[in-house]
């Protein structure tokens, strides 16, 4: 059975936080957080964060919101992974601005 895509959305926002969770390795902060998830849908999450990770960090490399708009950079997020809308969208716009500031592309 496929993760609901509202859930996809919150595990998102869950697993790529910031914190002391950071350290430890993705699959066993699913574990803690979601322990429902059968071992195929975790892999399904896994994969699923992984790929917003990359999306993340290609935006945060182009600048982020300060050079491409927030509103660009919400539309690419969202036609590159349809579950992000709520508690991910935010996470994810985020980890966009914090990356890019952070290796000093936003300007």
């Amino acid at each position: 059975m496929p993760v609901d895509p509202s859930e996809l959305d919150r595990a998102y926002a869950t697993l790529a936080g910031f914190g002391p969770e950071l350290s430890l390795p993705l699959a066993e902060r699913l574990a803690r957080h979601y322990p429902e998830l059968s071992p195929e849908q975790g892999r399904e999450v896994l994969e699923q964060v992984e790929r917003v990770t990359r999306t993340v960090w290609s935006l945060a490399e182009r600048g982020g919101e300060a050079r491409l708009g927030r509103d660009a950079v919400a539309d690419e997020l969202r036609a590159a992974h349809a579950f992000l809308h709520d508690t991910g969208l935010k996470h994810a716009l985020f980890l966009v601005n914090y990356y890019a500031w952070h290796e000093g592309r936003e300007r």
